[in-house]
């Protein structure tokens, strides 16, 4: 009877101390059933969404082949389509990004004229006036597609002209809204030169004849 007796002081002192630091017990226990939660069970499939369809490419960063990817999905083209309409720009535009993008640019803005839309339609078919190839290889455009010598220019994929072309596609940050360009040693009045070799760009796109 003395050794319980004597016990029960030890028992209350345990006791104290475990009052006293409970709440420190307490706090890994409840990290731990909070880490149960949010662990999915083994064998668990979680579904991964893929990036979403942007409208400006402030919304994400992404790699250049992500981008081109989300370029061919969004203007409907193949990725020869694709490659051959960055062969015209190249060819056409002079050896500096501000050129090649104005050239991608008159094309887009091409895509956005009724006339222009109206012309490719009649030559190719339905809703053609509005693809960025077909405005390319138009006939009576871009004499690089037509002697064919853009061909020499479609596998520049490390070229500054081929990221002006995907920055503005992926952008679609518009640098002018002209329709037409000569070369840069062809004066036309009232044209505007973006580079100091580039193309002389002119005919700018009416408000009413935008689609």
């Amino acid at each position: 009877m003395n050794n319980l007796v004597d016990f029960v002081p030890l028992l209350h002192n345990v006791w104290s101390g475990l009052k006293k630091n409970l709440k420190y017990l307490i706090l890994p226990v409840v990290y731990l059933v909070i880490i149960c939660l949010v662990i999915p069970p083994k064998g668990t499939i979680i579904n991964i969404t893929e990036y979403p369809k942007l409208d400006t490419y402030t919304e994400v960063v992404l790699e250049k082949q992500e981008k081109i990817k989300y370029i061919l999905d969004k203007y409907n083209l193949s990725n020869y389509e694709f490659q051959v309409l960055c062969g015209i720009v190249l060819a056409e535009a002079d050896d500096t990004y501000e050129d090649a993008y104005a050239v991608i640019n008159t094309i887009y803005n091409r895509t956005h004229s009724k006339n222009w839309i109206r012309s490719i339609d009649n030559k190719f078919g339905k809703d053609k006036g509005m693809n960025l190839y077909y405005q390319a290889i138009s006939p009576n455009q871009f004499t690089v597609y037509a002697s064919g010598s853009y061909k020499r220019h479609m596998n520049e994929i490390d070229s500054v002209g081929y990221n002006a072309i995907i920055d503005f596609l992926y952008t679609e940050n518009i640098m002018h809204n002209y329709l037409s360009f000569r070369s840069h040693s062809i004066k036309v009045n009232g044209s505007e030169a973006f580079s100091e070799k580039g193309n002389n760009y002119f005919d700018t796109i009416k408000e009413e004849n935008r689609i």
